[in-house]
């Protein structure tokens, strides 16, 4: 018995180096919060929905995929598109003519919901800070539409480039002149 302890001891023991050291197990602690995060990750993910109409629509025992495909839409939009590992040709993927395209046949009633409630969406305008408004409008009076010499000038702090810079004024102009501006007491 004792000699069985000893070459227990030795199995677990290895020599690294000429040291003796004790040899890893194989295996990893098996904590509370191990078995939790586990628990956690093994579980079906929550699906948090933000639109009304297919939050109401949607089946808790259904995955992700079957929800869309009863709902009338695609998960994932370039499924069809997707390459594996290997390379294939481009001529293999057939792109549908839309031409005459019947899009009333395939609509469920979900779908038809949701294209109503974006045909009443508003267009969302930026909202500018006045120390923007200040900027944009020192920029307009001083260089008019030179917008390398605004992006030069030392009052771009924020270093915009050209292009954003004549983007910002844009959206800054549009802005200006939307009903929005007289709401806000600017």
């Amino acid at each position: 018995l004792s000699y069985y302890n000893e070459y227990k001891s030795y199995l677990s023991m290895v020599t690294v180096c000429g040291k003796q050291r004790n040899r890893r197990r194989g295996r990893v602690a098996k904590t509370a919060i191990g078995k939790l995060r586990k628990k956690q990750h093994q579980s079906k993910k929550k699906v948090i929905i933000s639109n009304e109409i297919i939050r109401n629509n949607w089946d808790n025992k259904k995955t992700l995929n079957e929800n869309f495909c009863n709902l009338g839409l695609i998960a994932d939009p370039n499924e069809k598109y997707r390459t594996t590992h290997q390379r294939k040709e481009l001529d293999k993927v057939d792109f549908e003519d839309i031409s005459n395209y019947d899009d009333s046949l395939n609509k469920t009633e979900v779908v038809k919901k949701l294209t109503e409630c974006s045909k009443n969406v508003k267009p969302s305008i930026r909202h500018f800070s006045p120390a923007e408004v200040k900027l944009w409008e020192f920029f307009i009076t001083k260089y008019n539409c030179d917008y390398k010499a605004m992006a030069k000038d030392k009052q771009n702090t924020h270093q915009h480039t050209p292009k954003q810079i004549k983007r910002k004024i844009e959206s800054y102009l549009q802005f200006k002149s939307s009903e929005y501006k007289t709401n806000m007491g600017h």
